[in-house]
């Protein structure tokens, strides 16, 4: 296994990330084309493809000018945050377009910050919230902020940060900000208001932070390690994916004592702020019934059981951090892709599948191929 990743293919799991980059903004390219009668789709299809097989053959001529200049970065930062501030402004009736993530976020949080239960109670389109309480723990920010879209702002804010951070070369650091800047499934979440897209944000983000600053030992800390991911387990359910091919090995690894303050932690973090969207429900057969678990998943049971098997196996070949960006890219599309034909199986038509779930893995393939992006250029 280790020899796959060898920099003899480099140049082919670059490929592959940045084909599965593609694929995920096509999709919503797709969704959303067959509903106008302006531009034929197979037209917006194919200059699509164009434009982005443009971008992955010649950028590097564009960036590495880019780069000389540092500051034009930060110029381009701050223009593309002002533009997503602007977005999060544009949609005035989400209502009459069918969209019902805005909704759903805003009353889910009016519930949760006034101890009721936010699991039983539909949205104007007749489905539940499945938020879990730390993605609402991140969201109540910008719920007093008077517009829960700048938590999307801030997601991109955050992972332009992490990207200057990890990568040295300032092409690189163009690719990556660049790449997530221009997809249309992040700009579909920014106007929509979502928080899908944040929660893998913060994970890779911590992915990196982490791996940065305890190379050598990642349970340094492992009481602060365990309160962090008690919390972010609780953002989205499918994060654990990515935190297991980071974490498992060494988990394993390390001593007794490490693993009792994680866990204990874990348990303390977890505990809390499960129970404080628990708490309020009428009793236990109410959670079995309404319930953030039940209601998130994406796929079958058996699906996610091979997927997570997956991820536990693949843990075991993870030598470098960039590895982890690589497997999760691809089983967290594959994962998701599941999904998308168990729909179609039921048949759904295209233009009314919810496609954003591929975007969870927006963020691993956008590192993951700055990371091939550095070995080229090394």
């Amino acid at each position: 296994m280790e020899r796959l990743l060898t920099t003899k293919l480099n140049k082919p799991i670059s490929v592959i990330l940045f084909i599965l980059y593609t694929a995920i903004n096509l999709s919503f390219l797709i969704k959303y084309g067959v509903r106008q009668s302006v531009i034929s789709i197979y037209v917006l299809v194919a200059v699509f493809i164009i434009v982005h097989f443009l971008i992955f053959k010649y950028s590097s001529k564009v960036f590495s000018k880019l780069a000389e200049k540092p500051f034009m970065l930060k110029v381009f930062i701050v223009v593309i945050a002002l533009v997503y501030i602007g977005l999060a402004h544009i949609l005035k009736d989400p209502y009459k377009l069918n969209i019902d993530r805005w909704q759903t976020m805003e009353y889910s949080l009016r519930h949760w910050l006034h101890g009721k239960y936010i699991y039983d109670t539909k949205n104007f389109v007749g489905n539940y919230p499945s938020y879990l309480p730390g993605q609402l723990l991140v969201a109540v920010i910008f719920f007093f902020l008077g517009n829960v879209g700048y938590l999307q702002v801030a997601a991109f804010l955050l992972f332009c940060y992490a990207i200057i951070k990890e990568f040295k070369n300032g092409e690189v650091k163009w690719t990556g900000i660049f790449l997530f800047a221009i997809s249309l499934s992040y700009i579909y979440e920014v106007v929509c208001k979502s928080d899908l897209i944040s929660s893998f944000i913060i994970v890779s983000v911590f992915i990196l932070y982490w791996h940065r600053k305890f190379e050598r030992d990642y349970f340094k800390t492992p009481f602060l390690l365990g309160l962090l991911l008690g919390f972010i387990c609780l953002t989205r359910s499918v994060v654990i994916i990515p935190l297991i091919l980071f974490l498992m090995k060494p988990f394993l690894a390390c001593k007794m004592s490490d693993k009792v303050k994680v866990g204990t932690g874990f348990i303390i973090t977890f505990s809390i702020l499960l129970a404080t969207v628990l708490l309020p429900a009428k009793d236990l057969d109410y959670i079995l019934k309404y319930n953030p678990l039940q209601l998130q998943g994406q796929a079958n049971k058996y699906v996610t059981l091979f997927f997570l098997l997956a991820s536990v196996i693949l843990a075991f070949y993870v030598k470098r951090v960039e590895q982890v960006f690589y497997f999760s890219s691809v089983i967290i599309f594959a994962m998701m892709g599941a999904y998308i034909v168990e729909t179609i199986m039921r048949g759904w038509t295209f233009d009314y599948m919810n496609v954003s779930y591929l975007a969870t893995a927006l963020p691993f393939c956008t590192i993951g191929f700055c990371y091939t992006k550095q070995k080229s250029i090394q």
